[in-house]
């Protein structure tokens, strides 16, 4: 496997506009040619204004996989009747226990094995795409009932499917059924729910393999060039000049000191020009590791 790298940097103050920032380094690194996938970091940058960062990126083609604060969680947004929940646009008569579950998790009102439930049974009440969006980031959703994901006495002919379906239970509402009720598709656009949707079902096993992995990567490379006995990039005393120019000048150096390192001793375990590798990869362990018996679902407690 590569090693992950530090391809992009900016100096700033602490929280000060992450959003921009982020987006500036990800214009250089498009300007020659990185090519984008899933996209993640820590809060801060889905709590940016949605025309600093979460818009720009999808218009890049980025893919973003983000985690909420705790005021952030449940229902977040709301068109045409559709509700986005953590992220994803679910139907509006999705139970409230699954609409709160992580907040419930937080609040202690549920354990983690519920909460696992909670979000498994969040699936079948999710919009459908219908189709992939358009130039223009618009797309088509489609109602779960009439994707044949679940039963609505609201569309009667989507009735007697089987028990293995859920059926939906609206409220009755005087002013009639909202619009993805009545219609078979709705058009999402780009804005709606633009600063916390994402591309996976919050908490999922997709959305876990790939947030965790991103930020494990991040977090890593961060503490690889904090080594106090190679770049220590967290020491102010190795940087003794002034000015926030000469300081992203010195800590460039840093960082392609610590990728050149980690270069190095991942070459080292490689066998060129049919050598043997300089350095052995860890021994892999026939037996199973203890984080195989990990609940499904679980994430770290809320800091």
């Amino acid at each position: 496997m590569l090693p992950a790298l530090v391809l992009g940097v900016r100096l700033d103050k602490p929280g000060q506009s992450p959003g921009s920032n982020g987006l500036k380094i990800l214009t250089r690194l498009r300007e020659r040619g990185y090519k984008p996938g899933y996209l993640t970091g820590d809060r801060a940058y889905n709590n940016s204004e949605p025309g600093e960062w979460q818009l720009p990126i999808r218009a890049m083609g980025y893919k973003p996989v983000y985690d909420y604060r705790a005021d952030q969680l449940g229902k977040q947004a709301e068109t045409k009747g559709a509700i986005l929940v953590e992220g994803t646009w679910y139907c509006p008569s999705m139970p409230q226990p699954l609409i709160n579950a992580t907040i419930d998790l937080h609040a202690d009102r549920i354990d983690r094995e519920t909460w696992t439930r909670y979000i498994a049974a969040r699936k079948p009440y999710r919009l459908m795409p219908k189709e992939n969006p358009d130039d223009e980031g618009h797309q088509r959703m489609m109602c779960p009932a009439e994707a044949g994901k679940a039963q609505c006495p609201l569309k009667p002919h989507t009735l007697g499917r089987g028990i293995h379906l859920p059926l939906v239970d609206p409220e009755p509402n005087p002013a009639g059924a909202v619009k993805v009720c009545r219609q078979r598709t709705v058009t999402v656009a780009p804005e709606a729910g633009a600063k916390h949707w994402q591309a996976h079902e919050y908490g999922g096993q997709e959305w876990q393999k790939i947030y965790f992995r991103l930020r494990n990567s991040v977090e890593g490379s961060n503490g690889y060039a904090k080594d106090p006995l190679a770049e220590g990039i967290e020491a102010a005393g190795s940087r003794r000049i002034r000015g926030i120019a000469a300081q992203t000048i010195l800590l460039a150096y840093q960082l392609a000191h610590a990728n050149r390192r980690k270069i190095i001793k991942w070459l080292d375990t490689l066998a060129l020009g049919g050598e043997r590798p300089r350095r052995r990869t860890h021994h892999r362990r026939k037996t199973k590791p203890l984080a195989n018996w990990t609940p499904a679902g679980y994430m770290a407690p809320a800091a």
